[in-house]
């Protein structure tokens, strides 16, 4: 086959019908897959995948035998029979595929479960070029009697393949993030247990292994309690049987948070809080003025913690129910700082700049925050000053090249083994489509 390829190329379709073909199995094989990983819990699945991948990684670093092989050759009649371009175009379908024949490399079987980990179509459609390209080079390239006669060629072939693996593990987004639901958002955490949003549906819970739809919107969970409303009637339920413990009518409601004291939840304009199991308004720790916004309200042991921008900067704030003191735990002037989540001294929330977008978990007063999970910027880099004109001018350069993306961190939850963040992407008509991920606190 090899032999039969490299005789097409300069045959222009042939070749180009050998690299479509590629190309396509590629595509569909690993799109499928993501797709597929976006539907299912993904933290399983990214702990095997990364698992994989440094199997992976070692074996062709150092050579070892690939296996498992599939010992399946590409029909030699083809070229005999079909005309050479449809029969180069099927050959490159088979590979592209790379699962169906011979693998060069072990990191052709990390690459299908990297894939599923992601949940991500375009991402999929990434690894799936690289795939493509991954083996068509070698074909194309390298003499026939190169890769069957000498080794190194081969060699090299491998320990390029384990560079590339062992850099989309350390720099990738699968770091230990997997997907929880799509579409979903807001989510809710309580040890081992998490609630969402999904838009249009109404919220969801899932323990043991298992998914329930509640009765009502924007779910929180805390201690033994879970919260939801339809309208403007508010729930807090027990937790473990959804048995309704106080009902009651809260003009405007949008989002809510409870703990084993506490219900605290946001209108557009105010954040209200009131011990969980008493009706009524409550006291009001937080009100603004537009186009000031407030955001989704967070509950430790008895501290309400929310995020407020202004023009003139981003911070989160926490107030002490029993108190009334007020605390200032981060303040950016550029910098957004968004939606955080309180966990035994430990504060979750994202930080989004020019340079990137960061979830970030750190000490909920003072020390080092660690950062769990990034994305690019919303927006590219000014260059400082006009094209073709002088180069005079302001530019703040980022520690990295920017790679700019459209989607948008948003809201946190924290357990104790897991941060969860909501993940916005763009799609038609103006709307965003929400993606709950699981974090790895590691």
């Amino acid at each position: 086959m090899v032999g039969t390829v490299r005789a097409a190329r300069h045959r222009g379709r042939a070749g180009a019908a050998f690299a479509v073909g590629l190309a396509l199995g590629a595509a569909a094989v690993f799109v499928a897959l993501g797709a597929l990983g976006s539907a299912v819990s993904g933290r399983a699945v990214v702990i095997a995948a990364v698992a994989l991948g440094v199997v992976a990684v070692a074996s062709d670093a150092l050579g070892l035998r690939v296996r498992p092989q599939i010992h399946f050759q590409v029909p030699e009649p083809w070229r005999r029979t079909m005309p050479l371009p449809r029969a180069l175009f099927l050959y490159g379908l088979l590979l592209g595929t790379g699962l169906t024949t011979y693998v060069p490399a072990t990191a052709a079987w990390a690459l299908p479960a990297l894939s599923l980990a992601l949940g991500d179509v375009r991402a999929s459609l990434a690894i799936a070029a690289g795939f493509a390209a991954g083996r068509a080079l070698p074909v194309l390239l390298l003499r026939e009697d190169t890769i069957a006669e000498r080794p190194r060629g081969l060699r090299l072939v491998r320990v390029l393949a384990a560079a590339s693996l062992l850099a989309a593990l350390v720099a990738g987004q699968v770091q230990a993030a997997g997907t929880v639901a799509t579409p979903g958002g807001d989510p809710s955490a309580e040890g081992a247990e998490v609630a969402w949003q999904q838009p249009g549906v109404g919220g969801f819970l899932r323990k043991d292994g298992t998914t329930a739809q509640l009765p009502g919107n924007d779910p929180a969970i805390g201690a033994t309690f879970a919260a939801w409303h339809t309208g403007s009637a508010l729930t807090v339920a027990d937790r473990a049987t959804l048995t309704p413990i106080v009902q009651d009518d809260v003009p405007g409601v949008q989002k809510l948070a409870v703990s084993r004291s506490w219900l605290a939840y946001r209108t557009p304009t105010e954040i209200h809080v009131r011990p969980v199991t008493e009706p009524g308004p409550g006291t009001t720790v937080e009100k603004v003025r537009q186009p000031g916004t407030l955001g989704r309200p967070a509950l430790g042991v008895n501290l309400v913690a929310f995020h407020r921008a202004t023009a003139g900067g981003s911070w989160i704030t926490a107030v002490n129910v029993l108190s009334g003191k007020r605390l200032r735990l981060r303040y950016s002037p550029t910098a957004e700082l968004l939606n955080p989540s309180l966990l035994a001294g430990q504060l979750l929330y994202v930080r989004a700049s020019r340079c990137s977008q960061q979830l970030v978990l750190g000490p909920l007063r003072s020390g080092r925050d660690r950062v769990l999970y990034e994305l690019g910027p919303l927006a590219g880099q000014d260059a400082g000053h006009e094209r073709h004109h002088t180069s005079q001018g302001e530019h703040l350069p980022c520690p990295h090249k920017p790679r700019v993306t459209a989607k948008m961190l948003w809201t946190t939850a924290l357990s104790p083994t897991t941060a969860y963040v909501t993940v916005l992407r763009p799609a038609r008509g103006g709307r965003t489509v929400p993606t709950l991920l699981a974090v790895s606190r590691g």
